[in-house]
């Protein structure tokens, strides 16, 4: 590869054009998973910016507006709070193979080679020489849902439970009058989810999502919670959630009886299955082995170029099992 030898490097943000059927190119790829070197982000940035570049002997890029305009000089400096990755397994980096994965891949290439020629280059993700946002694969803020077997239309399908009745420990009451009794009432669950498709990017690595349970009647109310899924075919990952809370049942006593509580108890299985959303984010990088329009190295934004999520998204397909335990109808007892 030629050396780079201009002081400026531009990347620019830019709209899809329209694809055509470029000739093929001699191109490699190149990435850096863990550069070992904090990435960096350019803060104040007008809103209005449109493509930059980089003055690597000032430390600075130079911001323009879409008419060309320039909108001033900014420093970069390391990333603090406002990275994705700043939320614990969110986010896994993208290699260079993995973003040739993506739906949206051809948009990606073609409108580099409209704009830079089709000449020789590499593609490259995550280099530890460049102060841009990283490339990379995160969970979609959406909530996933999990979908029990049989819904809407079946819902009986997924689930199998049991119900019995069940009481407290006796309380020995000494005088006559009132006695407090209390419990924890509601429903705590286990949910088991395994993986059935995994992700074609980013393979291996352990991401966090929240997971959204559905209200079923008469079993248990909606509910969210955090898990954790690796990217690998079969792993199976356990997730405790409790939605119980404390109560009180007031009893009426007479001296020397023993008071408990009477109540019901139900436990449930409820099979169902979910998808994640890993959506592709940041920059990929087109360095050309002969200069073009002035310079060797250019980037795509992932995001402004693929404004479609689908076209920058891979899923992580799973099945879940879901066992509850309820209790309810709680009634004070002394004898």
């Amino acid at each position: 590869m030629a050396p780079f030898t201009s002081s400026l490097a531009c990347l620019f943000i830019m709209a899809p054009l329209l694809a055509f059927s470029a000739p093929q190119t001699s191109h490699s790829t190149y990435s850096n998973r863990n550069s070992g070197r904090s990435p960096t982000y350019i803060a104040g940035l007008p809103t209005d910016t449109t493509h930059l570049a980089l003055d690597d002997e000032a430390g600075e890029v130079i911001a323009f507006g879409r008419r060309g305009e320039q909108l001033g000089r900014f420093a970069f400096a390391p990333h603090t709070t406002d990275r994705r990755d700043a939320q614990v397994g969110a986010c896994a980096d993208m290699s260079s193979d993995d973003v040739q994965k993506l739906p949206g891949w051809n948009t990606l290439k073609t409108t580099a080679e409209n704009n830079w020629g089709t000449g020789s280059y590499n593609v490259v993700t995550n280099d530890k020489n460049y102060p841009d946002s990283p490339a990379q694969s995160c969970v979609s803020t959406d909530v996933v849902s999990i979908v029990p077997d049989g819904y809407p239309g079946n819902p009986s399908a997924s689930q199998s439970c049991n119900t019995q009745s069940s009481q407290s420990g006796g309380k020995q009451v000494g005088t006559n009058g009132t006695i407090a009794l209390t419990h924890s009432e509601g429903t705590s669950s286990t949910t088991t989810t395994t993986v059935t498709k995994q992700s074609s990017i980013a393979a291996g690595v352990s991401v966090a999502a929240e997971i959204g349970f559905p209200e079923i009647a008469d079993v248990t109310s909606s509910f969210t919670f955090t898990s954790t899924f690796t990217n690998t075919l079969s792993t199976a990952t356990e997730t405790q959630s409790d939605q119980t809370s404390s109560a009180t049942v007031t009893q009426s006593n007479v001296a020397g009886k023993t008071c408990y509580l009477e109540f019901t108890t139900q436990t449930c299985t409820i099979t169902g299955s979910g998808q994640v959303r890993m959506l592709g984010t940041g920059w990929v990088w087109f360095e050309y082995n002969d200069k073009t329009q002035g310079h060797y190295k250019w980037a795509l934004s992932i995001d402004a170029t693929l404004t479609n999520q689908d076209d920058r998204s891979t899923f992580i397909d799973f099945r879940s099992t879901t066992g509850t335990t309820s209790t309810s109808n709680y009634t004070g007892v002394c004898m």
